[in-house]
């Protein structure tokens, strides 16, 4: 009782006050939500207290505490806040990105580490390359369905990548297997959406009680979730002819899912906003341009290999990534009762880190003009680099960055090199502007909009066919590489 008592003696960190039981529930929207946890911080410091339902959430505003919580602190804080929703009701349990820092997290965090680490990365660039040629023509055939050409090309990568499956892009079950699954996880996995993370004897409401869209919603998702975790996995199993220890093989399995789905949506949504980007801004797509034909010529495509010859595109790269970074908040969990900087923080409190702040930084102090589109920061003005804060921090950095990152600078190089990338027109001929907006959800959209693509000149064409075809003449085989290194 004593310890209980002195417990809540200890003062959290401070925050907005709310309403009885409800708390602060009806302060935060359903969308943009990282805005408004920049705006509490601006007023009640760059560690902010929310309460919804009787929890609290621990909002980190600043790069500072983000670090210092998530990184240097990380044996405490790489826990997840349970996702009943998610994890629960329609089938992602076992996901590596909703574990707890458990032996089972840990194994195949080592697994995916091995097979997504250098070692392993470098083996992956002939492919990338390879693929970059099938992407454009891909491109070219299809220029007003761009966002699910990228989504295609992810999927080719990462299937590949996870089970060395081939044929993804022909194999439409498959394909929208994953699509799908990849959905229920984005709509499910955002803390404090669903009632049911928040009051968890909600989830034993039958589907028929009127309030309970949610499992009916779950009903309906949870076989496709369970097919996508499985029937990859099954069909890689029975071509290798192999059986293993069952702890390892949910290892494998769940990690196999983790690679193949976790590239989907981030890489779809990134090239999305490059090519808002390049349309709301020809100057900048020009300048990359003259490098690539100064650099590179036309008479082959950019390659992974090219990037420290390109720093303007690469600056391109890093600038999207810190304009509209694909994942705006990340959430970890305390494992045990802790204090930083004066503040208690209870074991099982789930943390917010507002990465939209600390990437994006509309901290002017750090980014000038942080709303604006502005590579050259990262050249000749000395900005700092800001891809450590997209891909995650301490023992939850994203295990994929490795390959996300020269899979991003090839495809935006290769487009460049190609493609001019302009606003598109309506029947009448007006400019159809973009919206700089996104959508919710775990992984960040740019709003629907159209763009119009065209090859840069005939020999730019000529050599997106000449590359396809060479491309054909490639092994499709991975380069072999040791999970010992």
């Amino acid at each position: 009782m004593f310890n209980s008592w002195r417990r809540k003696a200890k003062h959290l960190p401070p925050g907005p006050p709310g309403l009885p039981f409800l708390g602060n529930l009806l302060q935060i929207p359903s969308t943009k939500q990282y805005v408004t946890f920049q705006n509490l911080g601006n007023i009640y410091g760059d560690i902010t207290t929310i309460r919804m339902l009787g929890s609290n959430f621990i909002i980190l505003n600043s790069r500072k505490a983000i670090f210092d919580l998530f990184d240097s602190r990380s044996p405490i804080y790489s826990d997840r806040p349970r996702v009943i929703m998610s994890s629960d009701l329609i089938g992602w349990d076992g996901s590596v990105i909703l574990a707890n820092n458990t032996p089972h997290f840990r194994n195949c965090r080592k697994l995916m580490r091995k097979g997504l680490g250098p070692s392993a990365a470098q083996s992956f660039v002939p492919f990338l390359n390879r693929q970059s040629s099938l992407y454009l023509r891909d491109l070219l055939n299809r220029p007003e369905a761009f966002p699910d050409v990228f989504k295609r090309n992810a999927a080719a990568i990462s299937m590949k990548v996870a089970y060395g499956y081939d044929g993804i892009t022909e194999d439409e079950d498959m394909y929208q297997l994953s699509h799908e699954a990849n959905r229920y996880f984005e709509e499910t996995a955002v803390v404090g959406v669903w009632l049911v993370d928040i009051l968890p004897i909600l989830r034993y409401v039958p589907q028929w009680f009127p309030l309970a869209s949610f499992q009916r919603y779950a009903a309906r998702a949870k076989p496709v979730v369970l097919e996508c975790i499985n029937k990859p996995f099954e069909e890689t199993k029975r071509h290798m002819q192999a059986q293993g220890h069952l702890d390892m093989e949910n290892c494998i399995k769940y990690s196999s899912v983790g690679i193949s789905l976790g590239q989907l949506d981030t890489t779809t949504a990134s090239l999305s906003w490059f090519f808002m980007a390049m349309a709301l801004h020809p100057e900048v797509q020009a300048k990359a341009q003259a490098e690539i034909d100064k650099v590179i010529g036309n008479e082959r495509l950019p390659r992974v290999e090219d990037k420290e010859s390109l720093p303007y595109v690469s600056a391109i790269m890093q600038e999207v990534f810190r304009w509209q970074p694909p994942v705006k908040m990340v959430v970890h969990s305390a494992s045990k009762d802790d204090e930083y900087q004066g503040y208690f923080i209870p074991a099982k409190t789930p943390l917010i880190g507002n990465i939209w702040r600390v990437a994006i930084l509309h901290d002017e102090n750090v980014y000038h003009d942080a709303d604006k589109f502005i590579p050259e920061r990262f050249m000749e003005e000395g900005a700092p680099d800001c891809l450590t804060d997209v891909f995650g921090f301490g023992r939850r950095i994203c295990p994929g960055m490795l390959i996300a990152q020269p899979h991003m600078f090839v495809s935006i190089a290769v487009t460049l090199a190609t493609i001019n990338i302009t606003k598109a027109h309506d029947a009448q001929g007006n400019v159809i502007e973009p919206k700089v907006e996104d959508t919710p959800g775990v992984v960040s959209f740019p709003v629907p909009f159209k763009a119009s693509l065209q090859p840069r000149s005939k020999a730019a064409l000529d050599l997106i066919q000449r590359s396809v075809e060479h491309s054909k003449t490639l092994p499709e085989r991975l380069d072999v590489f040791s999970l010992d290194a």
